[in-house]
């Protein structure tokens, strides 16, 4: 099953204005310059309570049928998915373990095989699910912002 680039573009297009407004009132860098068919990622800029900036990639090929893949890379995006571009507290693997990101299940190299992506929706333990955009964007930005220091 898989779902077509104009359609994932118009649903994460959608998305983004709730997105927008977010990263706005909490003063996030978004930038979705560059987002199409050809490329449906967009990024957002953190900061911890250290004033380190964190840099995290929404790739939502497939979207919303499957989660993004959300990973950290550098500012200027040349690399990804190091543990030094993660902040502390994160998963060592590295990854961001939660149900939104692609990269958690064990199909995609992460630790969970208890995990389907159809699934993706659903809430993880006392949890809600985190299943839109807004709310990943939100929920990173509660983590990063209480945590200090990077992973290595």
């Amino acid at each position: 099953m898989s779902v077509a680039a104009d359609v994932s573009l118009a649903t994460v297009k959608k998305e983004l204005e709730a997105v927008a407004e977010y990263t706005a009132a909490a003063g996030l860098q978004l930038s979705s310059d560059s987002l199409g068919e050809q490329n449906l990622r967009f990024h957002v800029g953190f900061e911890n309570q250290d004033g380190e900036h964190f840099y995290a990639e929404f790739d939502c090929a497939e979207y919303p049928l499957y989660p993004p893949t959300v990973d950290f890379v550098s500012e200027d995006r040349s690399e990804r998915g190091t543990q030094r571009l993660y902040p502390q507290g994160f998963h060592t693997t590295p990854c961001i373990c939660m149900r939104y990101n692609r990269k958690a299940y064990a199909e995609r190299g992460g630790p969970h095989g208890d995990w389907r992506l159809l699934d993706w929706r659903l809430p993880s333990g006392n949890a809600i699910g985190i299943d839109t955009l807004a709310l990943m964007v939100s929920d990173l930005h509660s983590k990063i912002r209480h945590s200090s220091g990077r992973l290595a």
